[in-house]
């Protein structure tokens, strides 16, 4: 026959018990993503320093140097700061994209990235390779003159709807309880002269997190005050 336990001991235990189930629940339930609304929306990015620096004005408001790269990802946000493009930029810089377009009197050249994004991202349409490409403009060119002179853009309202066709409907859509890529792979990225036909094989989703949605791209006014723009009631 069992001895029972003494009621110091049965409270101790009782104790210990319920800090162990408290800890396990803390444990199942830590790091889980918390879902978020936001938008899906052409990203606008400047190199700078080796690194991507999400725009703080629209393309329009921004007048890129001589020499400089823009970048632009289609992806899903909840932040201002949006979705990088997946660009290895020790071999997608200046001198790589504009290597074959000689200088010209009176002329810039600014080398732009452009990522399509992912499959995710897609609502089932065929997602175009990334690629680059090396615009020689005005010098006092804009950036949205600077894009326009390599891709063919889709607007509204003052917002970069579309580069190349994609996407082929929507502008700037809302996400409900988005899911945000983080920690993705480089991807490479089509060079001037390359073939550029076909769609991307990087669609796959793999290194895809739990997160959140979107800001907006302008082709007037700051990308980074959309979100708030967005988000203010009419």
């Amino acid at each position: 026959m069992a001895t029972a336990l003494p009621r110091t001991r049965r409270r101790t235990v009782g104790t210990l018990l319920t800090l162990l189930l408290t800890a396990l629940f803390l444990g199942g339930t830590a790091g889980a993503a918390q879902a978020a609304d936001g938008y899906r929306y052409w990203g606008y990015f400047h190199v700078k320093d080796g690194g991507f620096v999400f725009a703080s004005t629209g393309p329009s408001g921004y007048t890129p140097k001589d020499g400089s790269t823009e970048a632009y990802r289609f992806g899903t946000s909840t932040t201002d700061q949006g979705v990088q493009p997946r660009a290895d930029l020790a071999k997608l810089g200046f001198g790589a994209v504009c290597a074959d377009t000689k200088a010209a009197s009176g002329k810039k050249r600014v080398a732009v990235l452009v990522d399509y994004g992912t499959a995710a991202d897609a609502s089932g349409a065929d997602v175009p390779k990334p690629r680059a490409a090396c615009a020689q403009v005005a010098e006092d060119a804009n950036g949205q003159q600077v894009l326009a002179a390599v891709t063919k853009v889709r607007s509204a309202k003052g917002l970069v709807c579309a580069i190349d066709g994609y996407p082929a409907s929507g502008c700037g859509d809302p996400v409900k309880d988005a899911t945000v890529p983080t920690n993705e792979a480089k991807v490479a990225f089509a060079l001037p002269g390359s073939d550029t036909s076909g769609t991307s094989d990087s669609g796959s989703n793999n290194g895809l997190l739990i997160g959140g949605a979107v800001v907006l791209v302008a082709v007037l006014g700051g990308g980074a005050l959309l979100l708030s723009r967005r988000s203010t009631p009419n």
